[in-house]
């Protein structure tokens, strides 16, 4: 399962906004006038469409978050700005990740460690200085990263941060309770032990926690959580736009099929103006009606009638290549030829059942779903809501702003049915008719074909042998990597470069060793380096029996292992800190979906891969 680390990231946040951070709009993508647009207009035409300007005068808040409010919308800002992390530690890697969510103003941080500043600090962690030196590191850190983006009383914005100065193990052995106010808890520099006490406690109320650990050159972060409802998933690869030109979607769409019933190709062929400009949809529906006759009343099946049906849709044509809106006819023809199929992760959610057994407990998220379920069973024949965001197309803007009206129209329509029965489940369950918002239910209702879900196993699943999959990890450990090329002659003996999944195992071995000795491998003296490494290798075989691992153990894992010490270079922090964060905001504007649930980073020969066990 190889990931390159641009799947992993997502556009990095800015600086200014332009619309009012209270504006909760649901998106609705698609600019009304295809045409060319001013310059004022095109800066408009670069916002989701949820944030357009309504002419307020724009804030300081509004200007400095412009560019992240663009890419996760006024909702996801208000979720970030209502989140509370807390981070067990305050190395590098824990600092370079906090900047990350300081920068775009996260609500608060707290932080907990009782470390005491050395040099290994002022060397690998910007904020720190010589100067600090003795000083308590997480105090040290705190301020500094509040000096990036502190309250402001007067703006009524900013971050806050707050320092314990204790050991995480000893604030997990006293209050353990004291974790439920925060929303994610990170966790770096901590024993196994505790650890695990931990992330089981936050997977039991569904609070995210984040492991990460920092050998040298490698990295690693673990997540776990019950359950994460992905509200918009942002999809790139795949197009989830749906035009309802199915015969059975135009049925139950009068107005639109109507529309497209309009167009008397017999009169616009006179007119090559206009015959270039007519909306591809109606192409597609008309073409149809005349493969209809000359087929019986059949529709294209088959991928030879298709290839056929596209053309006889070429053909009519008057100059096909000077014609953008036949070419976009012919590259989606077959949205008329067959029903839209629903994508394997909402097929999933569909079927779940927290939308099926509601109770006074259930997840907003899930009454909505709920409520979107009732609405194809009853009012639609199956089919999702209509949604307003339609694709951009080659047309007469008058004939694009009508056809958007149209579909409009009958969102509003649709997304007023959904309401209607999110309120029955809401009062069968005896809550309150209303107390899901209008806007939040329109917001799931219009993304509803890129909504999904998550759900990790528990962190002690994958430090437990006897509830790991054997079958699973021993494919992992057998997948084929693409032979490297290397001349022995020129350059001598390659060198090893194994797969990510030992480095992972390796890092897992050196907890284990940490555990049993009380510091790291190759962290003590220069002389217990050969022991360090002959120790730790024993260590990871018995892993490999453990785990029922068939796969050999590579030395020179262990000895590099031993030679980095677990030292955490800046980096090796710099880059898997800047994973996490963003794999925390993702979690928090409920937006894009994160790796799931095991990222690995090799920073020797720059490779990384998601596993998840």
């Amino acid at each position: 399962s190889h990931t390159e680390l641009s799947d992993i990231l997502f556009p990095t946040f800015g600086q200014s906004v332009l619309r009012s951070p209270n504006q909760s709009q649901p998106p609705q993508e698609g600019r009304e006038e295809p045409q060319k647009l001013s310059k004022s207009s095109r800066r408009k035409d670069m916002l989701r469409s949820d944030d357009t300007d309504k002419g307020a005068k724009r804030t300081e808040h509004e200007d400095r978050f412009d560019r992240q409010l663009r890419l996760w919308g006024s909702h996801g800002q208000k979720f970030l700005e209502s989140t509370h992390i807390c981070a067990l530690g305050s190395g590098a890697t824990i600092s370079e990740m906090l900047k990350n969510l300081v920068l775009p103003n996260i609500s608060q941080f707290t932080i907990i460690d009782d470390a005491t500043i050395t040099e290994e600090d002022n060397g690998n962690n910007f904020f720190v200085s010589e100067d600090d030196i003795g000083k308590p590191r997480g105090q040290v850190v705190c301020a500094n990263l509040l000096e990036m983006n502190p309250w402001d009383e007067k703006q009524q914005f900013g971050v806050r941060g707050h320092f314990i100065n204790q050991s995480p193990e000893k604030a997990i052995a006293e209050n353990i309770d004291a974790f439920k106010k925060f929303d994610i808890v990170v966790a770096t520099e901590i024993h196994d032990k505790p650890m695990l006490q931990l992330s089981n406690f936050c997977y039991k109320h569904n609070i995210a926690f984040v492991l990460i650990r920092i050998h040298g050159l490698l990295g690693y972060i673990h997540w776990s959580m019950k359950e994460h409802c992905i509200e918009e998933t942002h999809p790139s690869d795949e197009d989830v736009t749906d035009v309802y030109l199915h015969e059975d979607q135009l049925r139950i769409f009068p107005e639109y099929a109507k529309f497209v019933q309009s167009f008397d190709f017999k009169q616009i062929r006179k007119d090559p103006h206009h015959h270039r400009h007519v909306p591809w949809p109606a192409i597609v529906y008309h073409q149809l009606q005349e493969w209809k006759k000359k087929k019986d009343g059949a529709t294209p099946k088959t991928w030879k009638e298709k290839s056929e049906f596209k053309q006889q849709i070429q053909a009519a044509a008057l100059v096909y290549h000077e014609e953008m809106n036949f070419h976009e006819a012919v590259r989606n023809a077959h949205k008329a030829c067959a029903k839209p199929t629903l994508t394997y992760e909402l097929t999933k959610v569909l079927a779940d059942d927290s939308a099926k057994k509601l109770t006074s407990n259930t997840k907003p998220f899930w009454f909505v779903i709920h409520g979107i379920i009732k609405f194809m069973e009853k009012d639609s024949q199956g089919f999702l809501p209509v949604c307003a965001s339609i694709p951009d197309m080659t047309s007469l803007p008058e004939m694009y702003v009508k056809l958007q009206k149209l579909f409009r129209a009958r969102e509003r329509q649709d997304l007023d049915k959904i309401t209607a029965h999110v309120n029955a489940a809401l009062e069968s369950v005896g809550k309150e008719k209303g107390s899901i918002s209008t806007d939040y239910i329109d917001r799931i209702a219009k993304h509803i074909r890129t909504v999904s879900t998550v759900r990790c196993q528990k962190i002690e699943t994958a430090y437990d042998a006897k509830q790991s999959n054997a079958d699973d990890l021993n494919e992992i450990f057998s997948e084929w990597e693409e032979p490297k090329k290397w001349d022995v002659e020129a350059d001598g003996p390659p060198p090893i470069q194994p797969k990510n999944i030992y480095w992972y195992f390796g890092m897992r071995a050196a907890e284990r060793f940490r555990t049993k000795k009380g510091r790291y491998p190759g962290a003590g003296k220069e002389e217990d380096v050969g022991d360090d490494t002959k120790a730790l290798t024993e260590i990871m075989t018995t892993m490999f029996k453990e785990y029922h691992i068939q796969s050999k153990i590579e030395p020179a894992i262990c000895q590099e292992i031993v030679r980095f010490g677990a030292k955490e270079i800046h980096n090796t922090a710099a880059m898997v800190g800047g994973v996490a964060s963003q794999m925390c905001l993702k979690l928090i504007v409920k937006q894009f979906t994160p790796f799931d649930n095991i990222f690995v980073f090799n920073g020797v020969h720059c490779t990384s891969n998601v596993y998840k066990f």
